[in-house]
């Protein structure tokens, strides 16, 4: 099949396009041809068609110009370079598949259009709320709907809330999601039961969790050993910022006198507090992040974000160590209290199981946490899976261009 996968960045900045790579690298390998439409930036991995990638924006003043920001405050509503730049792919290749991600802000939802009238199936794989509420981070029970009320909720500026309230009502009486994806895939049943509550169709979500990609040492035969370190130490891996509970976590370990090991991007102007017991080594390479997994004692989150999915906990228990954090969002589908980790009610109960754990009287069996990870989120079944998915799609959409032949 023909798959175009579509993606705001193309490098692995955060876990969507860390997700993104992922199956594209699986669906390459499973002898799919795949194409990349995705936005210019200097990180970027070479693509074929990145004459076709759209114009850089950003909404931060430590990532974009004021100029790109301005630019980037017209694509939350529409993007004709977008739109063009779409067309112009797709005269030059049609794919049989749009498999979209994370659009929203800097595509908008003019990239809808071209696809639905070339009579190409659009999927969509949920990774934040972006879909449902004017914070990507977390669906409101008070908002709703009533996208106004947001205004009055304290996160951002002012304005910001203003233009994200906007956003939601534009996108919302021109129906641009409704009419132009054909299905969503949810990484987790947290998430549908969320899509479900705030309006969305029921019949056009798909569950599907994320996957373990296959490693390194499986491509060269070779088993994944999950190491014992030789000093005791925590892990936090993915981006640094207020939200994720950093500030949390180095307090904890503060407290508990071990070390922690941060690796990341410091976002939204975060930075990292000074201690003698955190230590910020700054973003690495998927290869570095799996070597750090593999010497810690364990991967350690504070965030009290109501994660989607939660790919720190799926990778920590790929590599055989035990993930610690919070009981929110979609973990609990992937960490069982005693089994392969631990959520904790509040930072407390986290931090009393935290000491618990590095003081020997709690512990986990490392193939075991890796044995049951794989059996749930394997590869194979999420490839089997989507091939069968897409290639239905392809033919429902074949047959409606011959019924409209006719």
């Amino acid at each position: 099949m023909k798959i175009l996968e579509i993606n705001k960045f193309f490098y692995p900045r955060r876990g969507a396009e860390r997700h993104m790579l992922d199956v594209t690298h699986l669906l390459e390998k499973r002898g799919h041809e795949v194409r990349i439409f995705s936005m210019v930036h200097e990180e970027n991995l070479p693509h074929v068609f990145s004459k076709y990638f759209v114009s850089y924006v950003g909404y931060n003043k430590d990532d974009s110009t004021l100029w790109q920001r301005f630019v980037g405050v017209g694509r939350l509503f529409w993007s004709f370079e977008a739109r063009r730049k779409i067309e112009q792919l797709l005269d030059e290749w049609r794919p049989d598949i749009a498999h979209l991600h994370n659009i929203y802000h800097q595509f908008s939802p003019s990239i809808l259009g071209p696809l639905k009238e070339h009579g190409i199936p659009v999927v969509l794989t949920v990774h934040d709320y972006n879909l449902i509420s004017p914070d990507k981070d977390a669906y409101y029970e008070e908002v709703g709907k009533t996208y106004w009320k947001f205004l009055f909720i304290n996160k951002y500026g002012f304005l910001k809330r203003l233009l994200l309230v906007f956003k939601m009502y534009w996108n919302d009486f021109f129906r641009f999601y409704e009419n132009g994806v054909d299905y969503f895939i949810a990484p987790s049943d947290f998430v549908k039961r969320i899509l479900v509550r705030a309006g969305m169709p029921e019949e056009k979500i798909i569950t599907w969790p994320h996957f373990i990609p296959e490693s390194e040492e499986e491509k060269l035969g070779r088993p994944v050993l999950a190491s014992v370190p030789t000093e005791p130490f925590a892990l936090y891996f993915g981006s640094l910022s207020e939200e994720k509970g950093i500030t949390s976590l180095v307090d904890i370990f503060e407290t508990l006198q071990i070390p922690l090991v941060l690796v990341g991007s410091e976002e939204n102007s975060y930075e990292v507090p000074k201690s003698q017991f955190a230590h910020y080594r700054g973003r690495q390479t998927k290869r570095e992040i799996q070597e750090w997994v593999d010497r810690s004692s364990l991967v350690v989150s504070a965030s009290s974000l109501a994660e989607t999915f939660g790919l720190i906990a799926l990778e920590s228990i790929a590599r055989g160590k035990p993930f610690f954090g919070l009981n929110h969002g979609a973990l609990p589908e992937i960490i069982s209290n005693g089994k392969n980790g631990f959520l904790g009610k509040n930072i407390a109960d986290l931090q009393v199981a935290l000491r618990k754990f590095f003081q020997e009287e709690l512990s986990f069996v490392a193939e075991d946490i890796r044995k049951d990870a794989y059996q749930r989120f394997s590869e194979e079944r999420y490839a089997l899976a989507l091939e069968a998915f897409f290639a239905n799609l392809k033919k429902k959409a074949e047959d409606k261009l011959i019924d409209g032949a006719f």
